[in-house]
């Protein structure tokens, strides 16, 4: 196994992203509501159910507005960026600061990638997912690709038997156990709320990762969502992210969000392809640098919104 020591920057705590889940809505109604949610001592089952509804209603989705601000103890810093999602891998996220670029990633059917400027060093980080499978990488962030589409409500859950439930007078936590791709045991837990009144249905407040032990790895809150009129999905627009050992967060805003919009095939192919940025070396994680020190791939960079 390869390990490549890396000292992310802010604009890292973008890879937490998959931490999330949503709660209630702010106004706007659907055309197409979303599957009834359960109001009394709700079955895992009935949970996951709920969820996949969400899911299975959202084919791509398209943020032309991301803001993001990243915090880490007392140092901050803003970004303007987009997102494009499209099933089943299909991910791209661009970001910048003060009008520089900072944040590339993204994946396909094959591969995922990221680059953030401020890492120390600052390669174009890629891998396969058969490597990431096999566990011949250590990542230096807790980060699984799928996480992406499950943190934009895309991804559908497994089987009601592989979770658990436990309920509470005020909360309700969809618990899964499972294991990273390197191996490492991890607790899934997703918290929804119940209601202050009766027969008021429960409403997902939060999304959990812990280890083994019980201990947070990260998580994330939802402020406020939206939802699709067309198909009556919901997707996230203001998320905050947490990572507790690194002591960092992270506030998500997307705006002007499209849902199933078609994405032609030529951008499909510009936006989910592997970049090659101008005077920045790529290193695959299972494997190591791409090519011998001193030499550039010459290119555009980033795709522009």
């Amino acid at each position: 196994m390869r390990h490549v020591s890396v000292t992310l920057g802010l604009g890292s705590l973008l890879l937490l992203a998959g931490c999330n889940q949503f709660q209630p809505l702010k106004g706007g109604h659907a055309a197409q509501p979303v599957a009834a949610r359960p109001t009394e001592a709700p079955t895992a089952a009935a949970l996951v159910a709920y969820l996949n509804d969400n899911a299975r209603r959202i084919q791509s989705l398209d943020c032309s507005e991301l803001d993001l601000d990243a915090r880490q103890r007392l140092q901050s810093v803003g970004l303007n960026g987009w997102m494009v999602c499209q099933k089943p891998r299909n991910f791209r996220m661009g970001a910048r600061v003060v009008g520089n670029q900072a944040v590339d990633m993204g994946s396909n059917d094959s591969e995922f990638w990221y680059w953030i400027s401020k890492a120390e060093p600052p390669y174009l980080f890629h891998c396969s997912y058969e490597d990431f499978s096999r566990g011949k990488v250590q990542m230096p962030f807790p980060f699984q690709p799928e996480w992406i589409m499950e943190a934009m409500g895309m991804a559908e859950y497994g089987a009601p038997e592989s979770y658990r439930v436990n309920a509470t007078q005020n909360s309700i936590e969809l618990i899964q156990d499972t294991k990273t791709s390197q191996g490492v045991a991890v607790r899934k837990v997703t918290v929804f709320s119940r209601g202050p009144a009766q027969g008021t249905v429960p409403q997902v407040t939060a999304h959990v990762l812990q280890d083994a032990n019980g201990k947070e790895i990260c998580s994330a809150q939802v402020s406020e969502v939206q939802q699709d009129r067309a198909s009556g999905a919901i997707i996230p627009k203001r998320v905050r992210l947490v990572w507790p050992q690194e002591h960092m967060e992270l506030k998500m805003k997307l705006d002007r969000v499209s849902v199933n919009q078609p994405i032609p095939e030529q951008r499909v192919a510009t936006l989910f392809t592997r970049p090659r940025l101008a005077n920045v070396q790529s290193y695959d994680l299972a494997r190591g640098l791409d090519q011998a020190p001193g030499q550039v791939r010459r290119t555009s960079g980033i795709q522009e919104r």
